[in-house]
């Protein structure tokens, strides 16, 4: 039996890195799971390789109306929606020097915004499913420390954290059995990792044993390291935990 069991979940940023192996994981244990992103191959290729249990849906996740029809879509596929994994997100090396009003947009319409809608056309959704929910967002460490290159990724992130609180007081206020949580990652190896280290001029070995210096666990994390945390926060086995941010990175808040 599987801790998520007819379950039905929305996965954005799905196609790749952590948002990929959330929805393997989810898979692997009962869910049904829509995987989202803008990558039709890859989305088409890991749908495809899960079977049944899987749709792929091309989701842009700044667009109000592309969110509706990603609902409706589920609704349709699977006939309900149970669980929300707010992860698409992008990130630029950028200082408030660098950064323009265009590019600060960007990064705030993608990960602040697009989460918002999600939240938002999923709480309208799930108020009527007479199961338990989840949603859960993927936020940062830079969300909670602050780092100058990050300028507006940090805005984004720490924005979505205060946003998940306000949503699981709503959520519990109006008795409708949705929590709301998020996942604060350290440094993971995923694709960002890749492009992350290139902005800094730095192969992906000298990336990753830099980096690993400001973790006390002496290592960066794995893609599976934070779809296990969306694991425990979407399952039954966290229902009385709701409005909080689960850190899963490897210390580096602790110092």
């Amino acid at each position: 039996m599987g801790r998520l069991d007819n379950k039905v979940a929305i996965i954005t940023g799905g196609t790749a890195g952590i948002g990929e192996a959330t929805a393997r994981i989810f898979a692997r244990e009962g869910c049904r799971v829509v995987v989202c992103g803008r990558n039709d191959a890859s989305g088409n290729k890991i749908a495809t390789e899960l079977g049944n249990s899987a749709a792929y849906f091309k989701l842009d996740v700044t667009s109000f109306d592309n969110w509706q029809e990603c609902i409706d879509f589920t609704i349709d596929r699977f006939g309900k929606l149970d669980i929300l994994i707010n992860n698409a997100g992008i990130s630029v090396v950028e200082t408030i020097a660098d950064t323009t009003p265009e590019s600060y947009m960007n990064i705030i319409n993608t990960n602040q915004v697009g989460a918002f809608y999600g939240m938002k056309l999923a709480i309208e959704k799930m108020r009527d499913n007479p199961d338990p929910c989840s949603i859960v967002s993927t936020v940062s460490i830079d969300g909670v420390v602050g780092d100058p290159i990050y300028f507006s990724y940090c805005a984004a992130k720490a924005a979505l954290e205060a946003m998940t609180k306000c949503a699981a007081i709503y959520c519990g206020q109006e008795n409708l059995g949705i929590r709301v949580n998020a996942v604060a990652p350290g440094y993971i190896m995923t694709p960002m990792a890749t492009q992350d280290a290139a902005e800094k001029n730095m192969t992906l070995e000298e990336y990753e044993r830099t980096m690993a210096i400001d973790h006390p666990i002496g290592h960066l994390g794995k893609p599976e390291d934070i779809a296990n945390a969306f694991l425990y926060l979407a399952c039954d086995e966290s229902s009385f935990v709701t409005g909080t941010t689960l850190m899963v990175d490897g210390g580096y808040t602790a110092k």
